[in-house]
């Protein structure tokens, strides 16, 4: 019963860090092939003259293969004073804020529609805010912001809509048209674009890019490969901790039902032992507590031991595959603990079946 005890524990201890490290190597397998997020920037020191970017570039770069959305940003912060006025009250804050292209909302936040968003391609008098950005205004967050605006440098801005509410990728900015942005910067030299593409394209578009933006000088910008696949990584350490738990559920019920099958034939093996301590005065109580603390120290020493096989397995397999092994501290703690609260379930009916056991007739059983 140890064994088998050590068996299903170590089953389960091994499963959650094999998953877990497992989860880690392929994190780090993702973050160097599944890219797909491309910056591009103006060459820093190169040729001032004119706008790095030209009007249609977030045009030029969507048509190409692979592409999923593209667009620029500017960053003005600093150089306005951002308020609203919700019933009438002056709310300020000290948010960022930045011009940006429709394109970039997309690039941005894929999962999310932003229906009226092709006002950021014009040069209107209108904003799109962050979440937070948002709520630090006094704005609320609605399906139809019409009638809330925001004051930039004491002109009033209509707030059309809100970005990325289901993520913190825009979180605290407050974004104007791009037009209007590089107006008031005097240029696009800190501008920057964002492509989004198909999964695994990333450097594939980082390479052609330039030349699509700029055929007649690419040299003046330059792009780079961001690696952001936190959603891909998030579902396969999910999937993978959720298989783990499953396995080892099923292992442990397994051993639940084994050991109150063997527990059950120990009871009847031990019919006359428990006749002769009920005929010399052990109660029921008595005899239910004795196999339940057997079940509990069976448990307990086949968790020990199932936790402390785990370990060394995992770490072995680990040094074999060149990994680094990831032990979860606190389900080698709950180990031990793990196999006593199995012991004690699988021995609940054993007990409560010795506890019934007449002693006049126990005695005679042989």
């Amino acid at each position: 019963m140890i064994v088998a005890v050590a068996l299903s524990v170590g089953s389960l201890v091994s499963a959650i860090g094999f998953s877990t490290t497992a989860a880690r190597q392929v994190d780090a397998d993702l973050a160097a092939t599944a890219i797909d997020l491309v910056t591009i920037e103006p060459v820093a020191g190169g040729d001032v003259t004119g706008l790095a970017f030209p009007e249609d570039a977030d045009a030029r770069v969507a048509a190409l293969e692979s592409v999923v959305a593209a667009g620029r940003r500017i960053d003005v912060t600093g150089q306005f004073d951002i308020s609203a006025r919700v019933r009438g009250a002056r709310v300020e804050a000290d948010l960022a804020l930045v011009g940006m292209t429709s394109g970039y909302l997309g690039a941005s936040c894929p999962d999310e529609e932003e229906t009226a968003s092709w006002v950021l391609d014009t040069d209107e008098s209108v904003v799109y805010l962050g979440r937070d950005a948002a709520r630090a205004l006094g704005v609320p967050l609605s399906a139809n912001p019409a009638g809330y605006s925001v004051v930039i440098n004491g002109a009033r801005y209509s707030v059309a809509g809100f970005a990325c509410t289901g993520s913190d990728a825009l979180a605290n900015l407050v974004a104007l048209p791009y037009a209007l942005a590089v107006d008031v910067a005097g240029g696009d030299a800190d501008a920057q674009m964002l492509v989004r593409t198909s999964v695994g394209a990333g450097a594939h578009v980082a390479q052609v890019v330039r030349v699509a933006i700029r055929p007649d000088a690419p040299g003046r910008l330059h792009s780079s490969q961001v690696i952001d696949p936190a959603s891909v990584r998030m579902g396969v350490s999910t999937q993978l901790g959720r298989l783990a738990g499953w396995i080892g559920g099923l292992l442990l019920a397994l051993t639940v039902l084994l050991i109150a099958n063997a527990m059950t034939v120990s009871v009847l093996a031990r019919t006359t032992e428990i006749g002769v301590r009920r005929a010399i005065g052990a109660g029921r109580g008595f005899v239910a507590g004795l196999f339940l603390a057997e079940g509990a120290v069976i448990g307990m020493l086949g968790g020990a031991t199932g936790t402390a096989v785990a370990t060394f397995a995992i770490v072995g397999v680990s040094l074999v595959n060149q990994w680094t092994p990831v032990l979860a501290v606190e389900w080698m703690i709950a180990g031990p603990a793990l196999g006593a609260v199995v012991g004690l379930l699988s021995t609940i009916y054993p007990a409560f079946r010795a506890m019934g056991i007449q002693p006049a007739l126990a005695v005679r059983s042989d």
